[in-house]
């Protein structure tokens, strides 16, 4: 009989990055251009300096740049969003990078801890950016949302109701960021669902991240991208 070879993490890993490395093999240009000049795209912004530097002045806060951080900065800066919810926002950080770009740029971050939400607080208090803070689950918003950034490590909810709250706030030109679609089963079904909705029309698999897009002009499809 044939043998069956299971990869391990370490080997789908890989797998995940020759695929479609650096765009090659990608047909859509709106796709292709997200690659190369967001996901793939090496500039030194300032506004990297600007958070680390701003964050400097709070050393019991435990932090360090990664590219995930990056590419929210990246992704606010190339849709030039405007209007933000940050689902599971932790104690601030992810925030400061999607609210640097810009001065009129405005977010609503939700965080479900009493201590890692006071923590926020205290992050946002200096930082010159029009930042709203809640603490319930799926706040009343009457306008739809530019991004939706949902941080799974911090926003556990159920995910039927976190799937119907996220589809109401989209617009054709929204874009939803999941980070943790892998961290176990229930969150990779959980992906699969938001995939398959059926305002879902281009979804981008980084293995750890996700990413929605909306516009029905593009062909419903499913990337599998190196991160």
């Amino acid at each position: 009989m044939p043998k069956i070879f299971h990869l391990s993490k370490a080997g789908a890993r890989l797998l995940y990055k020759v695929r479609h490395h650096k765009g090659h093999g990608i047909h859509s240009p709106f796709v292709f251009n997200f690659i190369t000049k967001v996901i793939e795209e090496k500039t030194q912004y300032h506004a990297y300096d600007d958070v680390r530097n701003y964050l400097s002045h709070f050393p019991d806060l435990s932090f360090r740049e990664n590219k995930t951080h990056r590419l929210l900065l990246k992704i606010v800066n190339y849709f030039n969003i405007k209007k933000i919810v940050e689902l599971g926002g932790g104690t601030g950080i992810n925030t400061l990078y999607m609210t640097v770009t810009a001065s009129d740029i405005e977010c609503l971050s939700v965080e479900l801890s009493p201590l890692k939400f006071s923590k926020a607080q205290m992050l946002y208090n200096e930082w010159n950016r029009n930042i709203l803070q809640s603490n319930e689950p799926f706040p009343l918003i009457n306008e739809k949302k530019d991004c939706i950034f949902v941080d799974l490590k911090n926003y556990k909810v159920s995910h039927n109701e976190m799937v119907t709250y996220l589809m109401s706030l989209i617009h054709k030109d929204s874009v939803i960021i999941i980070d943790g679609i892998r961290t176990n089963r229930k969150l990779q079904t959980l992906w699969k669902m938001l995939v398959q909705q059926d305002d879902t029309v281009v979804s981008l698999d980084l293995f750890h991240l996700g990413i929605l897009f909306f516009d029905k002009k593009y062909y419903k499809r499913n990337y599998k991208l190196s991160f």
